[in-house]
């Protein structure tokens, strides 16, 4: 098992290079260049000496990472790998270096994942509260794994029962969440970088030092949560821009064909592909701003529900206002969900106007009439290709068209039938797709996660009464501390709701557009592929650009295969 986002994102970085090299011999113009050219970045961040090193040497095979008694990371460094950065940052909260923690806050601010990481001692009072600053008032709960190393030194080791007991033990830390709520692995760095360098000379001690390690189980975790959070997602979108470059390059260096209808049909597949490309683009970047408007709104509510709890305020009152503010909540999720998929909605009947408008031109209709007079003429792999979308053998030759074309006059056969794409299908079948998706078990789902706000006066057991009882002769550190709980409680309810919804958006994205247009433009790029066949006169050059269309293609099925 591999981290799959940096092993697509070398890929993709690659393809980019090749496709630039490509343009440059076929002496094309190259003036596109990636839309997120930013550095992904996984920072490991946590528990002086937990091991963060090790990790981080276990993933890149870098024997430049020191290790091992008395070798600390005094400073944060950033190893570049797989065309991403992975940064490796001091303990934080070790009193004796509190430098330390500007360091490591200032690294996380721009992760787009992180790691942290805590020995099989677990939390102290320090580190607790460093992960709950991170998880609850930096919202980064959903973007974290929590990893604890050094599980050989445990009683039982690294073992379903020892990670059992840990995973109580973790309770009350971690604790809005619950240990199930978070992304949580165990493993042994050590274990794993032991069985590497004995692979050869002890295979078997090797296999179990590695199976004890749990190495594989955390890069499977990096993998979820990268599925997860739809973080493939600018790769997809700069590979969309790459593809579109290299199917025109590849129509300019076609070469002339003297066939009128042949090169005519591949016009119109060329129009079809355009109107599905933009529109797709611009479809997910709309939806994801509706998700991601709404979570950012209930994100605030939880900050305005928090600073509610303040010393002597009224519990009637503030119970007042927090369900309020759930309602809230609860109305900007449902309205975001009715938005989102009417958006969708709108947009396939756009790309069906789309189509339709090139169907009803006199260019595709001139065609029609063509392809209807000269059927038995043309190349076989373009009879094929017809008849296939019609649902019909070879055997049926004219006959087939002739009746294709009978029905095109009345209006009941579109040449986008042709294609194979079945567009209107997809306007027409999408939208109760969606519906279907949208039932209100879903919305009640994310609703509850809301819903719990309102309980964590009692249910999660920091109920507001328990800073109100406190005495007025008691200690007010202990006071500010539960009133500090509360408010954690509070905001950790609203950003797991917030995440969820953003989480939502994603695998609507990836189901309803990514893969459902894309499957589209990959029967027309096949059917395109068809007739450039038909010429025995293509150069290196053509061929080459082809060949990284091709790559290009297969490349984005594969992220989309990894987030399914």
């Amino acid at each position: 098992m591999m981290f799959k986002y940096a092993e697509f994102k070398r890929r993709s970085s690659d393809l980019w290079t090749k496709a630039e090299q490509a343009a440059e011999n076929a002496k094309l113009e190259f003036n596109i260049y990636p839309e997120d050219n930013k550095k992904f970045k996984l920072v490991f961040a946590g528990q002086y000496s937990a091991g963060k090193s090790s990790i981080v040497k276990a993933m890149t095979g870098r024997e430049d990472i020191q290790i091992g008694a008395g070798n600390t990371t005094e400073t944060v460094n950033e190893y570049p790998w797989s065309d991403i950065v992975i940064v490796d940052t001091p303990g934080i909260h070790t009193e004796k270096r509190p430098e330390h923690d500007e360091l490591s806050y200032a690294a996380i601010a721009s992760a787009d994942m992180l790691v942290f990481v805590v020995t099989n001692e677990l939390f102290d009072s320090n580190i607790a509260d460093h992960f709950r600053k991170l998880a609850i008032d930096s919202d980064k709960a959903g973007e974290m794994i929590l990893v604890v190393n050094k599980m050989t030194r445990t009683a039982k080791g690294n073992t379903p029962e020892q990670q059992e007991v840990i995973r109580d033990a973790l309770k009350e830390v971690v604790d809005p969440y619950k240990p199930e709520q978070l992304d949580l692995c165990f493993m042994d760095a050590e274990s794993y970088l032991k069985s590497k360098k004995i692979k050869d000379e002890n295979p078997v001690r090797a296999e179990k030092l590695n199976l004890r390690s749990g190495f594989s189980e955390f890069e499977h975790t990096l993998n979820q949560v990268v599925a997860r959070k739809n973080l493939s997602a600018s790769l997809t979108t700069s590979l969309y821009q790459l593809d579109d470059y290299l199917q025109e390059a590849t129509r300019k260096l076609e070469p002339e064909t003297t066939d009128t209808e042949l090169k005519a049909l591949e016009e119109n597949y060329s129009q079809q592909r355009h109107a599905l490309s933009d529109s797709r683009i611009r479809l997910q970047t709309e939806i994801k701003n509706i998700y991601t408007n709404a979570a950012a709104e209930i994100r605030a509510l939880g900050l305005e529900a928090a600073d509610y709890l303040t010393e002597g305020c009224n519990k009637e009152e503030v119970g007042e206002e927090l369900h309020s503010a759930i309602r809230k909540a609860n109305s900007i999720i449902e309205e975001c969900q009715d938005v989102a998929f009417t958006t969708f909605k709108d947009r396939l009947n756009e790309i069906g106007q789309d189509i339709d408008e090139i169907e009803n031109s006199s260019f595709t209709k001139t065609l029609k009439v063509n392809l209807f007079g000269r059927f038995e003429s043309l190349p076989d792999n373009v009879k094929t290709l017809i008849n296939n979308a019609l649902g019909q053998s070879q055997k049926a030759g004219n006959a087939v068209l002739k009746n294709a074309y009978n029905l095109s006059s009345e209006g009941g056969l579109k040449l986008a039938n042709f294609s194979g794409s079945k567009i209107h299908s997809i306007v027409l079948k999408a939208g109760h797709a969606v519906k279907y998706k949208f039932e209100p078990w879903q919305a009640i789902k994310i609703t509850r996660g809301v819903a719990v706000g309102a309980q964590a006066l009692s249910i999660l057991g920091v109920g507001i009464s328990v800073f109100m009882q406190i005495k007025s002769d008691k200690d007010q550190e202990e006071r500010i501390t539960a009133l500090k709980k509360n408010r954690q409680n509070i905001r950790s309810q609203f950003n797991a709701a917030a995440n969820g919804l953003e989480d939502y958006g994603n695998t609507f994205i990836k189901e309803n557009i990514s893969i459902t247009i894309d499957a589209s433009i990959r029967e027309i790029d096949y059917n395109l592929h068809e007739i450039y066949m038909t010429r025995t006169n293509r150069s290196v050059a053509c061929r080459d650009m082809e060949n990284l269309h091709y790559e290009c293609l297969k490349l984005i099925r594969e992220i989309h295969k990894s987030n399914e």
